[in-house]
């Protein structure tokens, strides 16, 4: 493939690396960054980081899509991600702890992944994360990446000064530990509002980072604390690394994150499964040989449709109450929820209900909307929250009344509760600790659906 086969929307970026566009896959709704990267004055060393790049494969590192070159420029296809961390702090200024701690899982992960490649990093700074769809964090950027050698000898500086570690500001060897000295400096200022270290001279500044201590502040956690300390420790033997800081409590996963990645690894190998078969959106008529899409219809009509059939209609073995233990009533959300989606879950009390929900996209548009909201709102405020609980409630009701058809269809809701209910996991709130596991529950029933 090459650039005819991209449409180049506008210019997102530009920096001595090159320029960075929007586009899009012709003949696909594919929205990637295309990153058109000058060769001259590159060495061919260079060129292969920028190939190296396209190799790595991790849920919180930037998926490379597709790359291309010629004589002049190299071009790097990515994943669009929605927006960089950089961003959030201009306008921010500052993160809740909590916050701080669910990026600091997924940066770890990353790093975590690219460290047991044998890969550095090199240029640890908000710029190079970007935040995707759910919230979910992504390493990228990996122009100044390097190999590292088993006798561990770098001593090229690439990178940020102000994320520098100390190792690297004196001109030192270094090792994979000069990028986790980087994330303790990330997430320090992510906390704080500014980095350990800030002045505008670069030599009070190298002076700083390697001689005076730094300060924390007195309403930091004690389990944050001793993570960057771990992290900023000056000298580069004793600084926490692998596999030690995977076990640190700050970042350590809960009983629930595990189950949340495990089954989204779960799913993603469903996904591919499904591709495998050739099922691609088809039809499921095993399942229900009436299925008759209503393309035409409003979410409201639909409503309005089937209560008038609701008495002949046949009940939905709906969930019990105890089934549910932590799920707000639906007389409990009503002041707060949405009046649709209200009428929908009464709708889908039935098995007729439920079928003509299912085979209908707006209704279905609607129901997975309101996940879509919570998941991107980081405040998740009371009516996103309490809508997407009746989006859960809806889609048991359809998984109970084997109502969805499309694989398609399957697959879409599949991935916006996997992102939901780790848009929850990331909040790190006691609020939601009764409703991950419910949509969790949820997710799995639909797999057990289409199995």
């Amino acid at each position: 493939m090459g650039v005819e086969d991209y449409h180049v929307i506008e210019l997102i970026g530009e920096g001595s690396f090159g320029r960075v566009y929007k586009g899009r896959r012709k003949y696909t709704g594919q929205t990637v960054a295309m990153k058109f990267i000058m060769k001259q004055g590159k060495s061919e060393k260079d060129i292969e980081s920028l190939r190296q790049e396209i190799e790595l494969k991790h849920g919180n590192i930037i998926e490379m899509l597709d790359s291309f070159e010629n004589e002049r420029e190299f071009c790097l296809v990515t994943e669009f991600a929605q927006g960089e961390l950089f961003e959030i702090l201009e306008d921010d200024k500052r993160l809740p702890e909590e916050q701080v701690q669910a990026i600091a899982k997924q940066l770890v992960k990353s790093l975590h992944y690219l460290h047991s490649n044998r890969i550095i990093h090199r240029d640890m700074k908000p710029q190079n994360i970007l935040i995707g769809a759910g919230s979910v964090v992504k390493l990228c950027d990996f122009g100044f990446a390097r190999a590292m050698s088993t006798t561990v000898v770098l001593r090229s500086i690439k990178g940020t000064p102000l994320y520098m570690a100390p190792e690297l500001v004196r001109e030192q060897p270094y090792n994979h530990t000069a990028d986790l000295c980087s994330l303790g400096v990330i997430l320090y200022e992510l906390y704080v509002g500014q980095p350990s270290f800030y002045t505008n001279s670069v030599y009070a500044l190298i002076r700083h980072i390697v001689k005076d201590p730094v300060k924390y502040p007195d309403e930091m956690s004690p389990y944050f604390k001793s993570f960057l300390k771990g992290l900023l420790n000056k000298v580069s033997q004793s600084r926490l690394t692998w596999p030690a800081l995977l076990e640190h409590p700050f970042i350590k996963e809960s009983l629930e994150e595990v189950e949340a990645r495990e089954m989204h690894t779960a799913v993603v190998d469903h996904k591919a499964a499904w591709r495998l078969k050739g099922n691609g959106g088809q039809q499921r008529n095993e399942k229900c040989d009436s299925a008759t899409p209503f393309k035409d219809a409003s979410a409201l009509g639909i409503v309005a449709d089937v209560q008038s059939d609701m008495k002949s209609a046949v009940k939905v073995n709906s969930p019990s109450p105890e089934d549910f233990l932590g799920f707000p009533t639906q007389e409990a959300i009503k002041s707060s929820g949405d009046a649709t989606l209200d009428k929908l879950e009464n709708t889908s009390g039935t098995v007729k209900g439920a079928k003509v929900i299912g085979e209908d996209a707006k209704a279905m548009d609607l129901v997975l909307l309101s996940l879509e909201r919570c998941t991107k709102s980081l405040s998740k405020r009371d009516k996103d929250l309490a809508c997407s609980i009746q989006s859960l409630r809806i889609i048991f009701n359809l998984v109970g009344a084997r109502a969805i058809d499309s694989v398609e269809l399957i697959d879409k809701i599949i991935s916006a509760l996997l992102d939901y209910t780790d848009a929850l996991v990331g909040m790190k709130s006691s609020e939601f600790n009764n409703i991950i596991p419910k949509s969790l529950s949820v997710t799995k029933n639909l797999v057990g659906h289409i199995e």
